[in-house]
């Protein structure tokens, strides 16, 4: 039988303090997420000096033990659901009972993604920004964690994420993105749970924290996986960039080949900036979700 209800776990220091809400394995083919947050879990025991970490990995614990984004339950994507409903299919009780218990209250919520089976991006650590206060907090805290990229989304979250439950409540909240494809890598596994450490650090909940080794570059784009740069036409992807690179005007950043390996047609860049995801699936359709690139950020 499939675990349903996520196992939520608090940890509180002797001293008061910030709530802090972490999720990891939103999606069940996201390995990174979970394994850092456990990881944080067993070290914090230790180490926290003041305030609240509630701690939820894997978050969805349906599609964790079938290695899938959505519930095999019902079907649903977590990550599209969020506040939740009690009275709801199994996937929305899951995000009302993360809400109820992880969410509500804190002061921060960190919520732990990578690429997942589909597709492939660089280690990066992001934020909405309506220009608000609870955006500028998000910001100082993206900025502290410290990823390869930091990636700034204008407006509001989009309906049905964790974030957007986090901005409906007032709380802070980002997120991070790593390389996927259900490997995981120990330079990414370590930024996840050093970026978090300098999180807890900056709030005085941790007394030291690992320093920054990395100069992060600051991007722009919207970064939902359900839209982006698609298929001008059917046939196999030829991927000529990798995720992260920078690339110029117009340059052709895949191939649209058939069967024989004819090129039918190109995806370019649209404007200078970063390629932040690549589809890894190359048999394409036209119309699918191939690409999604950002603009440098200058504010």
């Amino acid at each position: 039988m499939l675990h349903h209800s996520p196992h939520v776990v608090t940890i509180s220091a002797s001293s008061a303090g910030p709530i802090v809400a972490l999720l990891g394995g939103v999606h069940g083919d996201e390995y990174e997420g979970v394994i850092a947050t456990r990881w944080l879990i067993a070290h914090l025991r230790s180490v926290l000096v003041k305030g609240t970490v509630r701690a939820a990995a894997p978050a969805h614990p349906a599609a964790w033990e079938t290695t899938t984004r959505e519930s095999p339950l019902d079907g649903k994507n977590l990550a599209r659901v969020f506040p939740g409903d009690a009275r709801g299919t199994p996937t929305e009780s899951v995000a009302h009972e993360l809400t109820e218990r992880v969410l509500k209250g804190a002061d921060l919520l960190i919520d732990l993604h990578s690429a997942g089976t589909n597709f492939e991006m660089p280690f990066l650590c992001g934020f909405q920004d309506d220009g608000g206060a609870v955006a500028a907090a998000s910001r100082n805290f993206a900025d502290i964690f410290a990823a390869d990229f930091t990636w700034r989304h204008a407006g509001k979250p989009a309906p049905g994420r964790s974030l957007s439950a986090a901005f409906d409540l007032g709380i802070p909240a980002i997120y991070t993105e790593g390389g996927g494809g259900r490997s995981v890598r120990h330079d990414e596994l370590t930024g996840y749970t050093d970026g978090v450490l300098r999180v807890l650090h900056e709030l005085s909940m941790v007394a030291s924290a690992p320093s920054r080794t990395r100069s992060s570059i600051r991007v722009l784009g919207d970064g939902n996986t359900d839209i982006g740069v698609t298929s001008p036409a059917s046939g196999y992807m030829v991927s000529r960039v990798e995720s992260g690179e920078p690339c110029v005007t117009g340059q052709a950043l895949a191939d649209i080949v058939d069967i024989d390996g004819k090129t039918i047609d190109q995806i370019r860049a649209p404007q200078a900036g970063y390629l932040m995801t690549r589809r890894r699936e190359a048999r394409v359709n036209v119309g699918d979700t191939t690409l999604i690139y950002a603009v440098q950020d200058h504010r």
